[in-house]
């Protein structure tokens, strides 16, 4: 029941929609009056991660949407929320959840301060089907086995979305005396974040359209065709759901009893477990969760590295993958997995190499996802890949992008070459390689490792280590 007085602050984070937000749902039911506030963290300026552009574009469609009734602010969250206490009678602050152990530390000292100051402060669930510490074993203990988590996680329940924000309640809404669209608008661009809005849409209504088309079109193939490089197979709502623009609660309810749906719903509740992990094992965002990696003798080569980044190694699955990433800010999750293999095994780079790279270059990182997932390829972490399990790039793209459609798009300087010398250029007879335009050392790279001796130099590591 609504009461007749007092205004609250609803403070947005990762949750940028009106629909299934709990906090904001919580605010318009139990106060007459909701500020919203967005606190823009302090951002490098001078070389922002890509993120940056997709979050920019959020916004601004989140501010449209409410009819531009949102605070825009850029500092430290404490600060911000002192200076609105000042101005204005706020008698409540509420948000939702965020998982992360700097977020938890934050958000306990905040509600804390909040409080010790007289006033209701209150966060709700974030955007997971489970909050981390709901499911555990028998001996209460958590899961570091995926596959028992995902059962239990289906035995207890997802959560369901939350009751939608009607129109009248958005009403309630107050309108700040000043505009957020321009300050939004000042979030850092450069020259190469135009790149990205080629292939996205950073707008609630093409995350609703994306799941749709997904749901109509695609899920019922999802469990083989998610793999195939070339095809648009995928649902295409991570970054959708990295920005809450889209919840995992909506899309389980969307696609939920669909044939197909039970393959992509335990892909969400792999989301929901790198959340799960982090939550009980924080210390595992940095340090590798399975002790004998401390003792892996990585190599640092900047220029190596650097190769990898920029998909220049001469391994053509890998590059493909590389530059879609750094072109595009996506990489489709097959190649994502084949890349990492690539960094940690046959280069022997620090996964944390990677992991970072990712989080600048990746419009959907998420610290969570990426870093369980780059963990799980490299070995080290909870539930993962076992170590001697080395993707050649080359038999996986012969097997999941077998036309080389995926490599022409993003390689395009072997674009001429049959299919069966594709993904291995340096294999082609000289006449197949003139006749295709190509000249190893100069239209494309010759491979910075051997692919077999890259692997018995990885193994034979990795028989000193275990």
């Amino acid at each position: 029941m609504m009461s007749t007085g007092g205004l609250a602050l609803y403070w947005l984070r990762d949750d940028l929609r009106l629909s299934d937000n709990p906090a904001l749902s919580y605010a318009l039911r139990h106060h007459a009056s909701t500020l919203c506030v967005y606190i823009e963290p302090p951002i490098d300026e001078d070389d922002p991660p890509a993120q940056v552009w997709w979050r920019r574009e959020a916004l601004l469609d989140l501010s449209a949407q409410l009819g531009d009734r949102l605070i825009y602010r850029v500092g430290q969250p404490r600060q911000v929320l002192e200076a609105l206490l000042h101005t204005h009678p706020i008698e409540a602050v509420y948000w939702n959840r965020r998982y992360a152990p700097s977020d938890q530390a934050a958000d306990s000292a905040i509600k804390a301060w909040l409080r010790g100051a007289g006033l209701r402060a209150h966060s709700s669930p974030g955007d997971l089907l489970l909050e981390p510490w709901t499911v555990r074993k028998a001996d209460d203990t958590p899961y570091r086995v995926f596959t028992p988590f995902f059962n239990a996680a289906r035995r207890h329940g997802l959560m369901p979305p939350s009751p939608s924000v009607t129109t009248a309640a958005l009403s309630r809404l107050v309108k700040p005396t000043t505009s957020p669209q321009a300050a939004i608008a000042r979030l850092p661009q450069r020259p190469w974040m135009a790149k990205l809005a080629v292939e996205a849409q950073p707008t609630r209504a093409a995350a609703l359209e994306a799941l749709d088309r997904f749901a109509v079109d695609l899920i019922g193939a999802y469990a083989v065709d998610r793999d195939r490089l070339a095809q648009a197979a995928t649902s295409q709502l991570s970054p959708y759901l990295r920005f809450g623009q889209i919840s995992p609660r909506e899309v389980v309810a969307r696609v939920q009893g669909l044939a197909g749906a039970e393959a992509f719903i335990r892909e969400l509740i792999w989301r929901d477990f790198s959340y799960y992990v982090m939550y009980h094992w924080p210390d595992s965002l940095e340090n590798n969760m399975d002790k004998r990696f401390d003792r892996m003798e990585w190599h640092h080569d900047p220029d190596i590295l650097s190769a990898w980044r920029l998909g220049q190694t001469g391994i053509p699955m890998v590059d493909a993958g590389m530059r879609s990433l750094w072109q595009a800010g996506r990489i489709h999750n097959r190649a994502r997995m084949i890349v990492a293999s690539f960094l940690t095994k046959h280069l022997l780079i620090d996964w944390r190499e990677g992991a970072r790279w990712f989080e600048y270059t990746l419009l959907d990182a998420d610290l969570a996802i990426n870093r369980m997932n780059w963990q799980w390829c490299a070995g080290s972490g909870v539930d993962a890949a076992p170590y001697f399990r080395i993707f050649n790039p080359t038999a996986q793209g012969q097997r999941f992008d077998p036309q080389g459609d995926y490599v022409r798009r993003w390689v395009p300087a072997l674009s001429a070459l049959p299919a069966k010398w594709v993904h291995q250029p340096w294999a082609a007879p000289p006449e197949v390689l003139a006749q295709a335009g190509v000249r190893l050392g100069r239209d494309y790279p010759r491979p910075i490792v051997d692919l077999k001796a890259g692997r018995l130099r990885a193994l034979s590591l990795w028989g000193q280590i275990k």
